[in-house]
């Protein structure tokens, strides 16, 4: 005799799943409503930042903005395009810099989709609000170079760009203060104002640390150690999301390498260490000093800019170093929802010593769940690379992307999303090079534009 109860459990599962993908893209669900609601807006705010900061004060300018009335479309500045220029009359940026003048992911391609028309913009008034920090050279070169560029272009002035130093809320203030003397804003609006340039504040647990292992011992590099953390299922998160850790009043950020339906937190940290020889606050308390059962405030951030579609066919991913976790934590998703059409390119120094999570790398491509499995090693000869599952070769990521540059493109074509995950200087901006002479840059914006080529680097 047949039973309902399978096929309940199995309904009550199955919208289950359905609610939690609602809830993890709600944001970009949210996004695209707005988008359409608003389409016709001739105000834009738009942000472009990584960590949520520049976004937290672009929300604050969107809702006095539309509290006075006012349409306003609110976009990452990707978004951003020529087209959408020309229709609108005022245009608010909110710009983090990173490093030596670098744009963040979701900025990155404005000024260079500007630059390739010949388009003025006469009727259209600016305003940028650049975060930076003072210690570099560039302080906020990015947001200097947005300046340029729309003036360049015809566009006027609102208010002057206003350049802040690491959270200085007197500075913000000035800023919107600025807005109010042009008229933008009602003056007694600046009192609703929270003049700090910090994301929102996660809510945080305790975790309790459970052990680590050296996973390169003899490497010509830093160590690297596999962290992991007992969550007791205080909170969740998803593939792609971002891990802070609160030490002595201070945040440290690390991609999660786990998934929650392996009831632990799984990190990959390499060791670092300032100077003067002393180790780094996050990872020295990892690697190091960290005991069994001692405790840590953490809070997840969602990393939305680095989740990947639940419908995506195929997956390239792309990183090195420590940037293996983030990539880890994609692959176990496919992995547990029998999705196997995978390609992992990989680089670090030793092949000797250096293949972090050796053995379920290698598991995965002997089962197919890892159709390709590609190691780039920058210290190695033949001998070594034999050892090595999959292919392996001397050199870099983008070496092995060059070399199997007609695979990419066969996968791009057939629908794959690139995942890119390691360090923002050399491997990243490297291999970007590499993928734009390879695709195309037009084929690249368009693939960030569609969600098929996200990046987590730093």
């Amino acid at each position: 005799m047949l039973t309902v109860a399978p096929y309940i459990q199995a309904g009550v599962l199955t919208l289950a799943w359905v609610a939690f993908t609602v809830w993890c893209y709600r944001t970009v669900i949210a996004r695209r409503i707005e988008a359409r609601q608003h389409s016709d807006a001739r105000t834009v705010v738009a942000f472009a930042s990584e960590s949520g900061s520049a976004e937290a004060l672009s929300l604050q300018l969107v809702d006095i903005l539309r509290s006075q009335g006012a349409k306003v479309l609110h976009q990452p500045l990707n978004q951003v395009t020529p087209d959408r220029l020309s229709q609108c009359r005022s245009l608010f940026v909110i710009a983090s810099t990173y490093g030596e003048g670098d744009a963040p992911d979701n900025g990155r391609f404005f000024i260079p989709s500007l630059k390739k028309t010949l388009a003025i913009y006469p009727e259209l008034g600016f305003s940028i609000l650049g975060l930076g920090d003072t210690t570099y050279e560039h302080f906020c070169g990015f947001s200097y170079d947005i300046n340029t560029v729309l003036l360049e272009r015809d566009a006027q002035v609102l208010a002057p760009l206003v350049a802040v130093d690491r959270n200085d809320p007197e500075t913000i203030a000035s800023w919107f203060t600025q807005l109010a003397d042009a008229g933008v804003i009602h003056p007694d609006q600046l009192n609703s104002i929270e003049f700090s340039d910090k994301a929102p504040v996660n809510p945080q647990y305790p975790l309790r640390f459970k052990g680590r292992r050296h996973l390169n011992s003899g490497s010509p590099g830093a160590p690297i150690y596999e962290v992991t953390l007992d969550v007791r299922n205080q909170f969740s998160w998803q593939a792609g999301d971002i891990i802070q850790l609160h030490l002595q009043g201070q945040i440290r950020e690390y991609s999660i390498a786990s998934i929650p339906e392996e009831s632990e937190l799984t990190l990959l940290i390499r060791e670092q260490n300032h100077p003067d020889g002393s180790p780094g606050l996050g990872s020295g308390w990892l690697c190091h000093q960290a005991m069994v059962n001692d405790t840590v405030g953490a809070s997840v951030r969602c990393n939305p800019s680095f989740h990947c579609s639940a419908d995506a066919e195929k997956l390239i991913l792309i990183g090195n170093g420590s940037g293996l976790a983030g990539l880890r934590a994609h692959l176990k998703v496919r992995d547990m929802s029998g999705q196997h059409d995978n390609w992992l390119i990989f680089g670090e120094r030793s092949p000797l010593f250096d293949r972090h999570w050796d053995k379920q790398l290698t598991e995965w491509y002997d089962s197919e769940h890892l159709t390709y499995l590609n190691r780039s090693y920058s210290r190695a000869d033949s001998l070594e690379l034999a050892s090595v599952t999959g292919e392996a070769s001397r050199g870099y990521v983008q070496d092995v992307v060059s070399e199997h540059s007609d695979r990419l493109k066969r996968w791009i074509n057939a629908g794959a999303t690139i995942l890119v995950c390691g360090s923002r200087d050399g491997m990243a901006q490297d291999l970007e090079h590499q993928l734009g002479s390879i695709l195309g840059s037009e084929k690249l914006e368009a693939l960030t534009a569609e969600g098929r080529y996200r990046r987590d680097v730093y």
